[in-house]
């Protein structure tokens, strides 16, 4: 299948979210082929549909002087922390074209996630009750995913090189004292962050049978109508 891929580089979460869900409606309306939006997002918290707002152990004032936003987003999960140094991909797919249902989908971006650590000689696994990837007894990457009419939206964040801290501030994943950690820490080295994201698209095109091609904002917002272009210009 021919798509598109767009990095949206270091951007703010809420922006990024209104531009993914014109994109999921042009999918729906058939007005879009599949597309993967990479990016690279301002410290957030984000609270899935199951979530509790007291998994959030820092208090409001606390948040502020940190500048770590928090916003309720209609992935499935608990909550977690999105911030510089870590990859968050969001395929826009339909479940159909790629022959799998909602849990063999979010199986398989795991098994993605997987396979490129491996590449980086980490040894990393799965959980059964806890969805995501595990290095250790540490949690690497998670997995969030959002239906709609069959199209996937929302995905997998990665812990490249971030700062850990905030995962303190929480209970990621609604799991109290859950270890976190990132590929810099585990390997003890730096990465190049576009390596990073240029390997995990090429191993998620081949895992789903895609063809990508990079897609400028600009071309996009064309793609979407010019009623975007007030809100995709503060990306």
């Amino acid at each position: 299948m021919h798509g598109y891929w767009i990095d949206l580089g270091l951007t703010g979460y809420r922006p990024a979210f209104t531009l993914q869900e014109s994109c999921l409606a042009a999918r729906c309306d058939g007005r879009l082929p599949p597309l993967v939006i990479v990016q690279q997002n301002h410290p957030v918290f984000t609270l899935g549909r199951s979530a509790s707002e007291d998994n959030i152990l820092a208090s409001p004032q606390e948040l502020a002087e940190r500048g770590i936003e928090v916003i309720a987003v209609n992935r499935g999960g608990d909550v977690t922390y999105h911030g510089p140094g870590q990859l968050v991909i969001s395929p826009l797919l339909h479940l159909e074209e790629i022959g799998l249902n909602a849990n063999q989908y979010l199986h398989r971006l795991e098994d993605v996630l997987i396979e490129l650590l491996a590449g980086y000689g980490l040894v990393t696994g799965k959980k059964e009750e806890l969805p995501g990837v595990w290095w250790g007894g540490s949690k690497i990457a998670s997995v969030g995913l959002a239906l709609r009419h069959g199209f996937t939206f929302h995905g997998l964040a990665l812990n490249v090189d971030p700062d850990l801290e905030p995962f303190s501030l929480i209970n990621p994943c609604g799991v109290s004292e859950m270890r976190v950690t990132s590929m810099r820490q585990a390997l003890g080295q730096p990465l190049d962050i576009l390596e990073v994201r240029d390997r995990l698209l090429a191993i998620l095109t081949q895992t789903f049978g895609l063809e990508l091609e990079e897609i400028p904002l600009r071309r996009l917002r064309m793609r979407l109508g010019l009623s975007l272009k007030k809100e995709s210009a503060r990306l």
